[in-house]
């Protein structure tokens, strides 16, 4: 169509332009002519072109959806969904304005690309509750990867259920209005949800999922009527949004991990909740939580931890509340781990769930009851690492009181009274073997040791063939299966694992794994050992050696090198797992996680000599739900560096130095950028490193933003620029335009940070003259230069400061 609109777009000009020649009256009706066509011809040339970019929609109505609330609209929604889930490009479900009946819906993937489930209308349920009640659902997605709801409201008219279900009669289970079993990039935004029979909202065995904006109501006294519900899920980000219901405005569930909940205005309802946990004995645990800047107005329980009183292996562990309002809350801070309604199903005994590493930080309002925080922990399995910071809350208009049993911890700035009943040290950590082994009985699955493909382990023979081809028997088999690499010395040259594979793969590592000696070998690919578009990947134990020393040598002496390599990275992986990995002299970065989702680092040792040139130990850009714990790093550039599109990253318990700390950052360098937002750093030690923590922008123009940041429980030995904010980046002056940073930073928490710095000036902060740095707060800063305080210099910068700050700051 717009080959042939052209050619008669030119035809016709050349007859304008030749009825130009034969005069002046003819020439001026040519002319009237030539215009309007002109503008005719372009505007279908337009329209053709962008008709034939846009996006496919599938509207419901073309399929036979009535929006007149009555007709039965489901069999042409799932008609639409199965002509949008098979498109190749990227397609959109459409619900014009109008009320659409539907029943059960499933929306089954995986489809073959990112589906847009646009609602402008209104979806009800049938006034008659058995209709959905018994499946469990009324709207569920399923194994579905890329999909975007929004807008629009959805009514499930529970009002007939609570009904029956408050009169005691027979009544099904009830239904779920909206939920994601098994489905990966998920945006649910802008929808509003009504009279859910029990939970609106859940979220179950999800990764990198965002709920954004969104309203729940229902009333309070309706019966599980939760809000958002998430459980063995990963990644989970829940900003704005207001949610008034019967039960909790959102539940965490087991196996909720690397979740931030933040701006939610909660009421009525019983709160923010992590459980109950512990109905069962080997049940996930709940770990890396931050809930924060949120609102509870006249809900039973602010924010809760709750437990059964039953044995369990669960746990609770690095949970962060903070910068939170209580009005007319009954229970503004809770800890309940003898949960057991109506005294039944529980043992005569505690909770075996173990909670470690939470903290209650800025927490003020008004509580209905005089004990406004209570943590009951179990007797057997006492509450640690518990810290109260700045709790101020009151009861009548008087100091509240709280009450403690069984709980360990720090309290700083809490005004409430203290009663501590049998708060007993505990005599010795107990040690739980039964998990390794499980862990040891799960990988007795087969096993694709690469010798038996032809590798020999004598650190000089090419065996890249041996282990792709040990990948591709592994990649291939149904059932979980482990690629083995035994103890000796194996050469690898760049290689490429992709995937997606058929199931899990374990690539157990007891050997060395060491780069060809001639740096040229690897240094022009990019990479040294690739992983792409895999899932379900653990990567356990062994060393990679990537003998970097000649590569630097090469970039040292400025001769021209290749551009290096890589040691270890991860592309557009999911469910990835690097345990026990030493990494040693890598020619660049030594471990990259790009384009990823639910990644977890632990208990490895990245080390390169001081002085190598951009050897980075880890790199994260464009991913969500990393967690990195338990590591040393001790390289030539950043220990970690985070890049754009980096989400809800969790750090704790690292040893940095030597290097150049951990950075956000550099950021700002395209015009166009992703955010970098959800970063938690807690509970690590900086020795001898150039920074501590730093975020670094290029001073650019730029869309980008590092937003809801948290550093705390910091030790700084021996650091040259402890605490640092850099946004005129400009290396060398080259390419940087004389302007302000564009990239937004605000919402950055320094908190109990405290060590030795190298030089005078242990605080930094020089922020964006054209977007200054906003909400920055320090809290319990302690750095000091030679014995004696520190200083510190701040530029375009708003936010404040408590506790002991030293130096004493420029805020």
């Amino acid at each position: 169509c717009i080959y042939i609109t052209l050619h008669y777009f030119f035809k016709i000009i050349t007859i304008i332009q030749s009825h130009q020649k034969l005069g002046k009256e003819k020439s001026k009706m040519a002319k009237n002519i030539s215009f309007p066509l002109v503008i005719i011809l372009f505007s279908i040339v337009f329209f053709l072109i962008n008709s034939s970019n846009a996006m496919p929609s599938f509207n419901v109505q073309r399929y036979g959806a009535r929006g007149d609330g009555r007709t039965d609209s489901t069999k042409p929604f799932l008609t639409a969904w199965s002509l949008a889930c098979r498109s190749r490009a990227r397609a959109m479900v459409y619900i014009p304005r109008g009320t659409y009946l539907v029943r059960n819906l499933v929306f089954w993937g995986p489809c073959k690309s990112h589906i847009t489930f646009k609602i402008d209308g209104t979806l009800v349920a049938p006034s008659n509750y058995w209709s959905i009640g018994n499946s469990g659902y009324w709207i569920l997605f399923a194994k579905v990867n890329r999909i975007s709801v929004s807008g629009g409201t959805i009514d499930a008219r529970g009002a007939g259920y609570w009904s029956c279900r408050k009169n005691g009669g027979h009544c099904p289970q009830g239904a779920r209005s909206m939920s994601f079993s098994w489905c990966n990039n998920v945006r649910l935004s802008g929808l509003t949800s009504l009279n859910s029979q029990n939970m609106h909202v859940t979220v179950h065995h999800s990764s990198n999922v965002r709920i954004q904006n969104i309203r729940i109501r229902a009333p309070s006294g309706s019966p599980n009527t939760d809000g958002i519900h998430v459980q063995s899920s990963s990644g989970v980000t829940i900003s704005g949004g207001t949610i008034a219901t019967g039960d909790d405005c959102i539940a965490l569930s087991q196996g909720s991990r690397n979740i931030w909940i933040e701006r939610v205005n909660c009421g009525p309802g019983h709160g923010i909740s992590i459980g109950s946990l512990g109905d069962y004995v080997n049940e996930e645990g709940v770990q890396n939580v931050t809930v924060t800047s949120s609102v509870f107005t006249k809900t039973q329980n602010g924010v809760r931890i709750k437990t059964w009183a039953r044995p369990s292996r669960g746990f609770v562990r690095n949970v962060v509340f903070r910068n939170l309002i209580m009005r007319n809350v009954d229970n503004p801070v809770i800890i309940d781990q003898n949960y057991c309604p109506n005294g039944r199903g529980c043992p005569r005994q505690s909770s075996g769930v173990k909670i470690s590493g939470v903290t209650f930080a800025n927490i003020k309002g008004t509580s209905t009851t005089p004990i406004a925080m209570k943590l009951d922990c179990s007797r057997s399995n006492h509450c640690t690492g518990i810290r109260l910071q700045d709790i101020r809350l009151t009861y009548m208009r008087r100091s509240s009181a709280s009450y403690c049993r069984n709980v360990h911890g720090r309290r700083s700035g809490v005004k409430q009274s203290m009663d501590h009943t049998n708060n007993k040290l505990v005599a010795a950590l107990l040690m739980f073997f039964s998990s390794f082994l499980l862990m040891g009985t799960s990988m007795a699955a087969s096993n694709y040791n690469v010798v038996n493909f032809g590798a020999k382990p004598d650190g000089r023979t090419d065996l890249t063939k041996a282990f792709l081809s040990a990948w591709k028997a592994a990649c291939r088999s149904a059932a979980s299966v482990t690629v083995t690499v035994p103890r000796g010395s194996f050469l690898l040259k760049p290689v490429e694992f992709r995937g997606p594979c058929r199931s899990r793969i374990t690539f157990l590592i007891d050997g060395t794994i060491v780069a060809p000696s001639d740096y040229r070998g690897l240094g022009n690919s990019g990479y040294w050992i690739l992983f792409v578009e895999v899932n379900r990947i653990s990567i356990n134990g062994g060393t990679l050696d990537a003998r970097g020393a000649s590569f630097w040598a090469c970039r040292k002496s400025g001769k021209s090198c290749p551009g290096g390599a890589r040691s270890m990275t991860f592309n557009w992986a999911n469910d990835v797992v690097v345990s026990g990995l030493t990494s040693i002299n890598s020619q660049v970065t030594h471990l990259v996680i790009n384009s990823c989702n639910n990644v977890v680092v632990r208990k490895v040792k990245l080390v390169a000599p001081d002085q190598s040139p951009n050897t980075d130990g880890l790199h994260v850009q464009a991913s969500t739900g990393v967690t990195v714990t338990d590591s040393t790093f001790q390289t030539g550039d950043d220990c970690i560096s985070i890049g754009p599109g980096t989400r809800n990253l969790y750090m704790s318990k690292l040893n940095c130095g030597p290097g150049h700390g951990i950075s956000i950052g550099s950021l700002g360098r395209d015009a166009n950028e992703a955010g970098v937002q959800n970063i938690t750093l807690i509970n690590s030690v900086f020795s001898g490193s150039d920074n501590g923590v730093r975020i670094k922008t290029w001073a650019r123009q730029s869309t980008g933003f590092v937003r809801n940041i948290l550093f705390q429980n910091l030790v700084m030995k021996n650091v040259q620029n402890p605490i640092i904010v850099d946004q005129n980046y400009c290396p060398n002056h080259q390419g940087c335009p004389k302007q302000g940073s564009g990239v937004k930073i605000s919402q950055v928490v320094y908190r109990n940070i405290q060590g030795t710095s190298r030089t005078q000036q242990a605080l930094t902060f020089d922020c964006s003259r054209s977007n200054p740095c906003q909400a920055i707060r320090l809290h319990d800063i302690k750095l000091t230069f030679n014995g004696r305080s520190a200083t510190s210099t701040c530029k375009n910068i708003k936010g404040v400061k408590a506790g002991v700050v030293m130096p004493q700051g420029c805020l």
